[in-house]
């Protein structure tokens, strides 16, 4: 039924891309809309940190090996959080999500965090019960950081273990082998109160069965709070790419062991007490990742660090350095399109959000694929809703893909 599998929201938004028209904006544009009233008072803010002191070989994300004591990045990131601390739109904005994304976020000493996070804290006004979090690998969190960390309020660390498996961490490029890492678990477990999170990575080069079962095995009783969990995507730039185009290293990819990877993890985790959020995120009901939720809604997120991208309105933002941001304006379609992508990610979708979205004319056509992947058994129906089956988790993203081109295929 699908040409091929798509394995991420980002894939979604590529087809998205592609298939609809931009419309550039200038900074003037943007910054007339930031000294203007907010409609709404929730936002989110995304801060990213494009260094790394180990590259990870699967990785081509916005990010370089550090070569310097980050002072001047630190001090650029400050000037940024009070400029857009003093604008008005911003001042009318309560903040329930903050993500420190990239790159490595705790790769920054112990002097620059406090300062970061003191800056950031001064210049926002941040609810009560935001949800904070920090990407960070095991060897950058020393106590001391995370007592920083914790004194400004972030209450949820996003891990990138990838693998617990010594074979998969060394092909992967990760530090640690899985007696270290189960230990440093255990122990940021005793000294910080907030979620402990996860990310996995499945069928990676010669995966077998028993790795992925012990993965999900070992994180389960060590009761992480949630675990993101994708099929290794190799692009273009990263190490694992090179070594594979050099035929240093083979990968046959087949369709049938990523799912069979996938269902035996998803299978694993959901009959020892998680449940799925999202596509490709289980969680133990404590992490509900309101940061994921603000992208899937297209809310306000304010971008903050070269690579960061964010939304104010119907503007989207990407900052290609500290001099060039780009800007670009939804149409009022397109941020439909964006929006049924949005809602689409979650285990259960409710049929009358979709027609609200699609209109009467479009609706129709969108129900009979729907039809059409119930007959496939990926959705189960429902009264005024469907869910995804096990398989129609596996081809969540490629069934949104499907959906969406539909919608923009009949505007």
């Amino acid at each position: 039924m699908f040409e091929k599998r798509y394995k991420s929201h980002h894939d979604v938004k590529d087809v998205i891309n592609k298939l609809t028209k931009k419309s550039i904006v200038t900074p003037f544009t943007f910054n007339k809309l930031l000294n203007e009233e907010p409609e709404n008072k929730e936002a989110g803010i995304y801060v990213h940190t494009p260094y790394c002191d180990k590259i990870c070989s699967f990785c081509n994300m916005n990010r370089k090996q550090v070569s310097n004591n980050l002072d001047d990045y630190v001090e650029y990131l400050c000037k940024e959080f009070e400029k857009y601390g003093s604008k008005k739109y911003v001042q009318g904005k309560e903040i329930t999500t903050i993500f420190f994304g990239g790159g490595t976020p705790t790769i920054y000493k112990e002097y620059q965090l406090e300062k970061i996070l003191s800056t950031l804290t001064n210049s926002f006004n941040i609810s009560s019960n935001c949800e904070f979090t920090f990407e960070t690998t095991l060897h950058n969190l020393t106590l001391k950081k995370l007592a920083i960390m914790e004194k400004y309020g972030v209450n949820r660390l996003s891990i990138g273990i990838q693998t617990f498996s010594d074979r998969g961490r060394k092909l992967l490029n990760r530090t640690y082998e899985q007696k270290e890492i189960i230990k440093r678990i255990k122990e940021l477990k005793k000294n910080f109160k907030g979620l402990i999170c996860i990310d996995i990575i499945y069928n990676y080069l010669d995966e077998s069965l028993e790795e992925i079962e012990n993965d999900a095995k070992i994180a389960t009783e060590l009761e992480v709070d949630s675990i993101s969990f994708y099929s290794l995507m190799i692009h273009e730039g990263s190490n694992l790419s090179k070594a594979l185009n050099e035929n240093k290293l083979n990968f046959n990819y087949q369709i049938y062991r990523d799912k069979e990877l996938h269902h035996t993890f998803l299978e694993k985790t959901l009959n020892n007490g998680y449940k799925l959020l999202e596509h490709t995120k289980i969680t133990n009901g404590k992490d509900e990742y309101r940061y994921i939720k603000n992208i899937n809604s297209f809310s306000d997120l304010f971008a903050i660090g070269v690579g960061a991208g964010g939304r104010v309105k119907n503007i989207e933002y990407f900052n290609l350095n500290k001099f060039i941001t780009f800007y670009a304006k939804d149409s009022n379609f397109k941020y439909k399109v964006k929006k049924l992508s949005g809602i689409l990610q979650y285990p259960e979708v409710k049929l009358s959000n979709i027609r609200e979205l699609t209109g009467d004319k479009i609706y129709p056509e969108i129900l009979r694929l729907l039809q059409e992947f119930q007959k496939s058994k990926y959705i189960e129906f429902f009264e005024d809703s469907f869910k995804y089956t096990l398989d129609g988790i596996f081809w969540g993203n490629s069934i949104v893909a499907v959906l969406i081109e539909k919608m923009i295929e009949l505007e």
